[in-house]
């Protein structure tokens, strides 16, 4: 990574009132001691000081993280470094010991974070630095949701790529004074470095002139959230949605390039969203035939592209969360448990629409990885928490599968696996050949599929299949060493895993996965309820810590509609409703949707979720639930449904940053629903639990809606309907017909 100096990163104001020459300032290295006293200076009395000792309260003489929920604090609570919680408190010890506050923003999906913290502790020079200068705080980016969407605001500010972890110096007003994002493969040297050349600068203008400081970064940030409320109060909402959600989809499948298997703009991510949005709106009815088409055609190109890709690790069936470079055979081999359940809800609905065999196995195989990797002691799901390893660790030559194998598995894994003498991996994801004669491992055959070319049964070839695969794993657990395991029990993770239980029984019908829906969701229900609020973490923790944000409810309802669907008890529709109405509270403000709580606010910017940075969006989450409720008869509170179902304009240019928004409105516009009457019979009940979870609605029907008993009615957008009373009736007018697979 090329080091940046620090000065850029000072806010224009401060550089102009300093005015210091960078190089005089790097070789200064002067820092602000834990003596120095407050100034405090009368209006209109410029002259009058009052010297205030500064107080250094006995909890910044140690690591306060001790006790707090979440891998990434549980990860630094013996660090030597005086870690402190995200906390008012601690925003008020800071401005006691007139002290700036050194924040570091991480992720525990987003991987090395650790290694960059490792590298602040093994210079005790630093340490000193910053424990004795400071109020060292550790920021989880994920639970306190709010910061970790202001990270790409203040990246884009100094122009630079949204990149995590972040050092961000503070006032303890919660102003920012300066900030860089580091890369996470960083070596120590130049994170000690970085660190050094920023903390010059800073330390340097809080030395001479902390009261302008104070006010200089006050009024940036004035101005921060003047710009930000600006673009979150422009009206830029769709006039016509069905037309304009049309038009975003079409311009999502032409971005899809099936001559050069390139799918612009998607960027590196495993494209989860994308390929939900195209299976579903391809089987979606009233949605125009010509655009079905097309989706499933860019659907089946997509699943071609990915099944037999490396993103598929063949040994433990987990998928990566993202990609090095532009091809999907050169993973970045990171995990978590939220993108292993996303990535599996879209493989079902995949699935559904194409009838592919492979995507079904691919995502009971993320279902099965998840349970073997992130359940937690409590019978929850952690988030999971990786560091960054080499990639030669992931890689192999035909060398090491020859060494580990008998000659005749050898053969059939390196063909199975596409391997290569001279490696796999495309020349542009490897330029410089770093990893010449390295294979990553991708097979898109099945088993029987192999067994097939070996001339041998399947039942035989199976269990052969399985010691190859273990003896693999094992040689490649030995190269990767000890591995943490989070034990963190996370809400955001546990109700992802709620929906893709309820997805696989809605495609498989196996009623296991729609009890382990139902339990799992029960136990969430319980854990992390605070009263009528949710929370991030089973365990309590400080509001600003684990207080649930907007994107924590928007799981919630997700996955309460999701159980009610599958159960047909209403039981989850009235928690859904109550979690609709808390959320309406909490997240309800002028012209926007309020991502963090009042009461859990440190940093006074009203920062709102549109765009799907990290993950899903708030916005399009909170649109869908909207939709599924007011097809239920259970609208959301009238200002936070206000809020809820607008479509932005801009989403039309770029679709692969709201596929969650768009998907929400083609549910909306293009509405099929179910109306049950009484007496239906169970095949018929079932058939209905199990239809698409998100895209058709059901409800049960009332003496005005006139359905003879046993039958139900089918409600098209075009306002057409149906009356059928079997499974094949409904399967025929809302499903795709096998024919057309």
């Amino acid at each position: 990574m090329k080091t940046l100096l620090s000065f850029p990163l000072i806010p224009m104001n401060l550089r102009h009132r300093f005015g210091f020459p960078v190089a005089a300032i790097l070789l200064a290295g002067l820092v602000f001691g834990t003596t120095g006293c407050r100034k405090l200076k009368s209006v209109g009395e410029p002259e009058t000081v009052a010297l205030i000792p500064a107080v250094v309260a006995p909890e910044l003489e140690m690591n306060g993280l001790g006790g707090l929920p979440g891998a990434v604090y549980r990860s630094q609570a013996g660090s030597s470094i005086h870690w402190q919680p995200w906390t008012r408190e601690t925003m008020d010890r800071a401005k006691a010991a007139n002290r700036l506050v050194f924040a570091v923003v991480a992720m525990p999906q987003q991987p090395g974070f650790q290694g960059v913290l490792a590298a602040l502790e093994s210079d005790q020079t630093l340490v000193s630095a910053l424990n004795d200068n400071y109020v060292p705080v550790l920021v989880d980016g994920d639970a306190a949701r709010e910061i970790g969407l202001l990270t790409a605001d203040l990246c884009a500010e100094i122009k630079r790529p949204l990149q995590l972890p972040l050092f961000l110096w503070m006032t303890s007003e919660g102003n920012p004074v300066a900030w860089i994002p580091v890369s996470r493969s960083a070596a120590t040297p130049k994170v000690v470095e970085l660190f050094n050349q920023s903390h010059t600068m800073v330390s340097r203008m809080w030395e001479d002139d902390s009261g302008y400081v104070m006010k200089n970064s006050g009024l940036d940030n004035d101005s921060r959230r003047a710009r930000i409320a600006l673009r979150k109060n422009t009206s830029v909402m769709s006039g016509q949605p069905a037309e304009d959600v049309v038009r975003a989809v079409r311009q999502l499948t032409s971005l899809y390039d099936p001559t050069s298997r390139s799918f612009d703009e998607a960027g590196g991510l495993f494209p989860s969203g994308a390929l939900d949005l195209l299976a579903t709106a391809a089987i979606q009815p009233g949605f125009p035939p010509e655009l079905q088409a097309r989706c499933m055609d860019v659907t089946r190109e997509l699943l071609t592209d990915l099944l037999p890709s490396a993103m598929f690790d063949p040994l433990d069936g987990g998928v990566f969360a993202s990609r090095r470079g532009t091809s999907w055979a050169f993973p970045d081999f990171s995990r978590d448990c939220l993108s292993q359940a996303r990535a599996a809800i879209a493989l079902f609905d995949a699935f559904r629409a194409t009838g592919e065999s492979k995507a079904l196995d691919k995502a009971l195989g993320l279902i099965s990885f998840s349970e073997k990797n992130y359940l937690t002691s409590e019978g929850l799901f952690s988030i999971g928490m990786s560091d960054v390893t080499k990639p030669t660790a992931w890689l192999w030559s035909l060398e090491d599968i020859e060494k580990e194998l008998p000659p005749e598995d050898a053969a059939w894994w390196i063909k199975a696996a596409a391997m290569k003498g001279l490696g796999n991996l495309p020349s542009e994801v490897d330029p410089q050949r770093e990893f010449f004669r390295c294979n990553s491992l991708g097979i898109g055959q099945s088993v029987a599929e192999i067994a097939a070319t070996l001339s041998q049964p399947q039942e035989n070839f199976a269990p052969r299949f399985e010691s190859t695969r273990k003896i693999l794993l094992k040689a490649r657990d030995a190269r990767l060493g000890p591995s943490f395991r989070d034990d963190s029990s996370h809400a955001g993770a546990t109700f992802r895993m709620v929906s893709a239980y309820a997805a696989a029984f809605s495609v498989t019908g196996d009623g296991n996965y729609r009890k382990k829906a139902v339990d799992l969701l029960e136990k969430a229900r319980t854990s992390f309820s605070d009263g009528p609020r949710l929370r991030v973490f089973s365990k309590a923790a400080p509001n600003s810590i684990g207080a649930g944000r907007a994107f924590i409810y928007g799981l919630a309802l997700q996955a309460a509609l999701d159980v009610s669907t599958i159960t047909s008890d209403d039981k989850w529709l009235l928690w859904a409703d109550d979690l609709a109405t808390t959320a309406a509270e909490l997240s309800t403000a002028t012209d926007f949707l309020k991502e963090c709580p009042d009461d859990a606010k440190i940093m006074d910017l009203p920062v709102t979720d549109l765009v799907m940075l990290f993950d899903d969006s708030t916005a399009g989450m909170i649109s869908f639930a909207e939709c599924r409720l007011a097809e239920r008869k259970r609208p959301l509170v009238v200002d936070f449904s206000r809020l809820a179902i607008p479509l932005p304009t801009y989403s039309v240019d770029r679709p692969i940053l709201h596929t969650d928004l768009l998907q929400a409105t083609i549910a909306r516009e293009f509405k099929a629903a179910v109306i049950l009457g009484a007496n239906v019979s169970p095949e018929l009940k079932l058939a209905i639990e199990r239809l698409p979870m998100r895209m058709i609605q059901r409800r049960v029907g009332k003496p005005a809606d006139e359905i003879p008993a046993g039958q139900v009615k089918i409600l098209f957008s075009n306002n057409e309907s149906r009356l059928v009373s079997s499974q094949a009736a409904l399967e025929e007018a809302l499903l795709p017909s096998k024919s057309k697979l």
